[in-house]
């Protein structure tokens, strides 16, 4: 796994926001009006996801996002320690503002994968 910088939008928090933007291939500010002033809640990203063709999948739960390989288009939720991060992944290349050493020790919590019956 590698990490490829992408920070559409370098606005604080917004990890839910850029990963949402990178792995539908939509505008930052279309998916953030969206999903308005409350996109960090568990509740609103998911149907979010779920609204757009993505199915949850926790059977990397407690994984390290070093050891795993994800093939199509993914969004990870992860953690470490008590920060919490969201991010695209694409074909196993993250697409990310952080660095793949400030990334790589982080445990899934779950991963949204989009239904290849649904990708464009």
């Amino acid at each position: 796994m590698r990490v490829k910088y992408y920070n559409s939008k370098d606005e604080k928090g917004t990890c839910v926001i850029r990963s949402i933007s990178k792995a539908l291939n939509k505008d930052y500010t279309v998916v953030k009006k969206d999903l308005g002033i409350n996109y960090n809640d568990d509740f609103i990203f998911e149907s979010y996801l779920f609204k757009n063709g993505f199915i949850a999948d926790d059977r990397l739960k407690d994984e390290l996002l070093k050891n795993v390989n994800l093939k199509g288009v993914n969004i990870v939720l992860a953690h470490l320690n008590d920060w919490y991060h969201m991010m695209c992944v694409i074909d196993n290349v993250i697409y990310d503002k952080k660095s793949f050493n400030e990334l790589k020790d982080m445990k899934i919590i779950r991963v949204y994968a989009l239904n290849k019956r649904n990708e464009n």
